[in-house]
């Protein structure tokens, strides 16, 4: 340890021959005082300074536009100064609606996978799950993971009727799919990897949160299988000029094994398993298994 001594000042402490005056402030101890801080700034050519205000209004304007666009359910006039910006946005994560804070978090998104074991039955596991995924960071990514896939989503499409109206819009609509089918397709794989190469499917859900009349009148819990919703991969039809209801095959997923010992992995079963689970958009899912993945 550094030999110290007191000097003839009582507020100075002598350190191997540098002097450190007791209560100086940071910038002094960095060697330069406030002063010639501010001097230092003043001595900056004006559009140096001009330079530096102007990145720091970009910057303010990254970490404020992203969350008033989604709470203003994209209004037109922020979406129009978030324009040039959203690359820079985008490259420092900043395209957040931060949505998942109270005082209104809306409803948090799963999903779950199917891996199909060599004897036919098949194992079901839901993501993120806090007993799984330690520590809290590693719950963590699997959690932002999920939500991911379902912000990406985008019905299979495009509709024949958008290819005729909008060929430019048509494309976007195509290309945002395949975007999707890309993650998805990452997830199988990577799942499939993990678990010796066996074949793995997975469809999304989301947890839903009770309205607060619901809460107080019928005391439902915030893990109620009804919560627990099966989002389907359906595409979407136009019809008389107006975007008609979902139609066709659900998202594609083995049906759960409706003969395992426990009922804690897995979501309510067709009495006869079929190639795609027909499942309905209030499918429950287990109460024990979900109340530990969102608990």
């Amino acid at each position: 340890m550094a030999n110290k001594k007191r000097s003839k000042s009582p507020n100075v402490i002598e350190d191997e021959g540098e002097d450190v005056r007791q209560g100086s402030s940071i910038s002094e101890l960095a060697g330069f005082s406030d002063d010639n801080l501010g001097s230092k700034i003043s001595g900056l050519s004006p559009w140096k300074r001009r330079a530096i205000s102007g990145l720091l209004v970009i910057h303010l304007a990254a970490i404020s536009l992203p969350p008033l666009m989604f709470q203003s359910g994209g209004s037109a006039i922020v979406a129009t100064l978030l324009q040039p910006i959203t690359a820079y946005c985008e490259f420092l994560y900043l395209d957040r609606g931060y949505a998942f804070f109270a005082p209104d978090p809306g409803p948090s998104h799963l999903f779950q996978a199917a891996v199909t074991q060599s004897d036919g039955s098949r194992a079901e596991t839901m993501y993120p799950d806090r007993q799984q995924q330690w520590p809290r960071l590693l719950y963590h990514r699997h959690f932002m993971l999920a939500e991911y896939l379902t912000e990406v989503y985008q019905p299979s499409g495009p509709p024949r009727e958008l290819i005729e109206a909008d060929r430019l819009a048509a494309e976007e609509w195509a290309r945002l799919r395949l975007r999707y089918e890309h993650v998805r397709q990452s997830i199988v794989d990577h799942l499939s990897h993990e678990n010796g190469g066996k074949m793995v499917a997975v469809r999304r859900i989301e947890h839903l949160i009770p309205s607060a009349y619901e809460f107080q009148n019928s005391e439902i819990e915030l893990n109620d299988p009804l919560l627990y919703q099966v989002m389907l991969d359906r595409p979407l039809v136009v019809a008389d000029s107006n975007v008609g209801q979902p139609v066709g095959p659900p998202e594609s997923i083995p049906a759960p094994n409706a003969s395992r010992e426990s009922s804690e992995q897995k979501l309510t079963a067709p009495k006869e398993p079929t190639d795609d689970v027909e499942a309905s958009a209030g499918e429950d899912v287990s109460e024990s298994k979900t109340a530990e993945a969102e608990s």
